[in-house]
């Protein structure tokens, strides 16, 4: 018996002795190389979350960002998109932002105004006359400015990206005289002046999220809203706001965002990349929000499903009369400086 168990033992040992020593030659010999698998551990990955279709103008900037990322650190950095709010919503995304639990979002600017109020500059109305004005303040000084604010909140800012003038949208008639507006209930984001833009029109403001609106405007919460032409037509918005006013009395631009934590966490090399692929899709990014606006407006009007409506002068001055006091109110309650920056920036791209 005795012998029997020596054997066993005996036996156990060079079996373990072998599978160390295979486990040895192949760690230590040349493997054929797999792109896979190769410096996986150091990839840098960027989860990116927005709360958008994929065919308007933030989810095919987010892509072209996620190809330009990839290409220019060689596969090294990823980034992996989660569109129409799958990962978070509008509601949370930011508080997951500070967080830490996502590296990347694109909010609207408006969704920030809470925490930086002097945001608000950017959705007063009609001060923008054309698409041009818009890119020039989005990339000029007054925007490092308002982006240099998110240090404030430990947000690193990167960029602003353009989605299109604002448009006004309703269920039983069109927005055309003032008096249209009289106990409508409107569909607000939660900035003050865009509150205030709606009081003034004697309207009723309520703030509900991007995700949230549809089924809002299903169980006639909500009567109308102001939206850009690609939001109203990539949502499905017109079928149940089939009355469009093209407007344009407004913006709706997003604020690209990074957690500053992990933003201070990337090598000098790495940001750069990110900077370089941000910068390098400014004009196109741009671009292509004003064609797909352009392209959408198309196919509303081939729909059969909208009607399309166009301010006369009057009308458009009857509107400027009677949201004159929201300036008054910026300047007074906000930043007088920040309107006045706005105002000498748009006189320069007119000049």
């Amino acid at each position: 018996m005795r012998f029997y168990i020596i054997t066993a033992f005996i036996t156990i040992a060079a079996l373990i002795i072998s599978i160390s020593f295979r486990f040895d030659f192949w760690n230590q010999r040349d493997l054929p190389y797999d792109d896979e698998q190769i410096g996986l551990k150091d990839q840098i990955v960027i989860n990116f979350s927005h709360v958008v279709a994929e065919n308007t103008p933030k989810g095919l900037a987010a892509s072209k960002f996620a190809e330009l990322i990839n290409e220019k650190s060689n596969g090294n950095m990823i980034v992996h998109i989660y569109p129409n709010g799958i990962l978070y919503n509008d509601k949370n995304e930011l508080a997951a932002l500070k967080e830490g639990d996502i590296q990347m979002i694109a909010p609207t600017f408006s969704k920030l105004t809470e925490e930086l109020p002097s945001w608000q500059v950017l959705d007063l109305p009609f001060l923008f006359e054309n698409n041009e004005q818009v890119y020039e303040v989005l990339h000029g000084p007054l925007s490092e400015q308002l982006l240099k604010e998110l240090e404030s909140i430990h947000i690193h800012g990167l960029t602003f990206w353009h989605n299109g003038f604002k448009q006004m949208a309703a269920k039983n008639g069109p927005l055309l005289d003032t008096s249209d507006f009289i106990g409508l209930t409107m569909r607000s984001m939660p900035s003050k002046v865009l509150i205030k833009q709606i009081q003034l029109l004697h309207a009723e403001p309520i703030v509900t999220s991007f995700n949230d609106l549809y089924a809002s405007i299903q169980n006639d919460t909500i009567a109308s809203q102001e939206n850009t032409i690609s939001n109203i037509y990539s949502k499905g918005y017109y079928k149940m706001h089939p009355h469009i006013t093209q407007s344009n009395h407004g913006i709706l631009a997003y604020s690209v965002l990074m957690n500053e934590d992990f933003w201070n966490s990337l090598t000098k090399q790495q940001q750069q990349i990110i900077t370089e692929s941000i910068n390098e899709l400014q004009r196109w990014q741009h671009d292509e929000a004003v064609k797909l606006n352009a392209e959408n407006l198309q196919q509303l009007q081939r729909s059969g499903q909208a009607q399309l409506y166009t301010l006369t002068e009057a009308q458009r001055n009857e509107w400027k009369e009677v949201l004159q006091p929201i300036y008054q109110y910026y300047e007074q309650q906000i930043s007088k400086n920040y309107l006045k920056q706005l105002r000498e920036e748009l006189s320069e791209v007119n000049n």
